[in-house]
């Protein structure tokens, strides 16, 4: 039975497998013709960038080191080619970065400073060629005037594009000067949207208005709005009023609130020496319970070593086991009676606390102007942009940067999300789908739609194992039983199924061993002997019989 029922289950499983295999005709993608690449021309851009000439002169590689770090120079590889993996539009080439686990650094001048106080407009396109899992791909906007080797120290005005290490954000980071120090602070968007991670081509646009506002769009779709004001850490204008470090709580000052009652009196039966337990006087010992047994007792089995020394190693005395009577026993050796909760037990008495009369309330330093107060209230006039750059750390190599523009349009940036974004984007959809055909539809059959829902409860019952396991480790296996009862049942039935998966590749193994081992023939029996002498005297009796009724109907 055991043999029959898992053949039948190794069959559904090769089925559940390789049936669609089995079923499907073979498919042949079909060739895709990409469109060719056409140069886009931009009136009055700031920066537009196809990468149609290649890096020089316009780019510029970064050979310097990182801030304090001279063991961590910029040394990834730059090149300006065509795309590798999943390209859209054929001819069409971008600027990737090509080293794994590398600095990367690289800039491009301005034709002129860019002022942008009419309004901002940064857009370009990033596409991951390979999966990224730790790497920026942000670009930044270099602060005038931009001075030696672009590295992690170049400052900045702002800081825009997806980074992945861990978690995944959008970084929209801008750098406000102080008008009275003249200091720079970075301010970070709060709540940041996440970026696509797959091997598409996306659009990333970044628009700051002269009324303080700003949008964060991901193909061309808003994906966050906002004020320069109100929604970054820090906020750009600092407090009118600080805590005066100086001012410090007087002597007598009195913060606490409630104090215990002077007037109160321990009652006169509370007991503090009553101890919290105290023995259960009620409790009877177990008829089965054997005073006279130890729980441990010499392994009579035992045997002296023979290479033993008394002199040496001492008197040998054999090892102790449990003591097999107590086994079915209620228990063994000098019974004692238990403890319970000591219900006159109160613990030590202390006064109920009341209003204390003297509370002042909760001190707190006192206020006094900020000597670095300002009010900018037209943060969005940033400092000048002298040159566009990326300055990266990353894991992968093949991040590949695209049509990017700098400028103050938001025409232009649609124009071009709409013309040249947008129908590659729409080819390497067409791509994509084409290299990986959705299988042709077939109506399951009763038994893999039983399999389907077979795999579906696993995975529900591992993740469930899973979830108990952690609060296990956390809270205790006996908290976590009474929080998680789910959790619990579903480890008995996965420790139940491996049991019965165990016991039937083992019953399976013995099958197959005995499958090649020729049968011995038996000795018969002495049953067997005596069977044929019983049938024999057996016939001779009813013979015996037949003639004797013979002979009474003749006389």
């Amino acid at each position: 039975m055991t043999v029959r029922l898992n053949t039948v289950l190794l069959l559904a499983c090769a089925w559940s497998v390789y049936g669609k295999e089995l079923t499907t005709e073979s498919f042949e993608p079909p060739r895709i013709e990409l469109p060719n690449f056409t140069p886009y021309k931009v009136s009055n851009a700031v920066f537009w960038e196809q990468f149609t000439d290649g890096l020089e002169p316009t780019w510029k590689r970064s050979r310097a080191t990182k801030q304090g770090k001279d063991e961590d120079r910029y040394d990834g590889e730059w090149a300006v080619e065509e795309v590798q993996e999943l390209a859209g539009i054929a001819g069409d080439k971008a600027l990737v970065a090509k080293s794994e686990a590398r600095h990367h650094a690289i800039s491009a001048r301005l034709s002129k400073p860019f002022d942008p106080a009419n309004g901002l407009v940064l857009q370009y396109e990033v596409k991951l060629q390979q999966t990224l899992n730790c790497g920026g791909a942000y670009v930044k906007l270099l602060t005038a005037p931009m001075q030696g080797e672009f590295s992690d120290s170049t400052p900045y005005t702002i800081m825009f594009g997806p980074d992945k290490c861990g978690e995944s954000k959008l970084h929209f980071i801008y750098r406000h000067a102080n008008p009275i120090t003249g200091k720079y602070t970075e301010h970070h968007l709060q709540k940041p949207p996440v970026p696509p991670t797959d091997s598409m081509s996306h659009l990333y646009t970044l628009t700051i208005h002269t009324n303080n506002t700003f949008a964060v769009s991901i193909d061309g779709v808003e994906r966050k709005t906002g004020s320069l004001l109100e929604d970054f850490d820090p906020p750009v204008n600092p407090p009118k009023e600080i805590d005066d470090l100086e001012d410090s709580k007087p002597a007598d000052w009195v913060d606490e609130e409630q104090i215990p009652d002077p007037d109160a009196v321990k009652p006169a039966d509370w007991d503090e020496d009553a101890p919290a337990m105290i023995l259960d006087e009620d409790a009877v010992k177990p008829d089965g319970w054997l005073e006279d047994e130890p729980l441990m007792i010499p392994d009579p089995e035992a045997e002296k070593p023979s290479d033993w020394d008394d002199e040496e190693d001492g008197d040998w005395a054999p090892p102790m086991v449990p003591n097999p009577r107590c086994a079915d026993a209620d228990g063994c050796g000098p019974w004692k009676r238990p403890q319970k909760r000591n219900p006159d037990y109160k613990g030590k008495w202390t006064p109920p606390l009341i209003d204390n009369p003297a509370y002042k309330g909760k001190w707190a330093p006192r206020r006094i102007a900020n000597p670095d107060y300002f009010e900018d209230l037209a943060p969005y006039k940033l400092a000048n942009i002298d040159a566009i750059g990326f300055e990266l750390w990353t894991m992968q190599a093949g991040i590949t940067f695209d049509n990017i523009y700098l400028g103050d349009s938001v025409d232009a940036a649609s124009k071009i999300a709409d013309e040249v974004w947008k129908p590659k984007h729409d080819s390497e959809l067409a791509v994509l789908e084409a290299t990986n055909p959705k299988p042709a539809q077939q109506t399951p059959s009763k038994m893999a739609r039983l399999l389907e829902l077979f795999t579906v409860r696993l995975d529900d019952i591992a993740v469930s194992v899973k979830g108990f396991y952690a609060k296990a480790q956390q809270q205790g296996i006996v908290e976590a039983v009474r929080q998680d009862r789910s959790g619990a049942i579903a480890v008995v039935m996965a420790v139940g199924g491996l049991a019965w998966l165990i016991w039937n590749v083992l019953s399976i193994t013995r099958y197959i061993a005995g499958l090649g081992t020729p049968a011995v023939p038996q000795p018969p029996s002495a049953e067997s002997q005596s069977a044929p002498n019983d049938a024999k005297a057996s016939s001779s009796a009813r013979e015996d019989s037949k003639a004797v009724k013979r002979r009474g109907k003749k006389a």
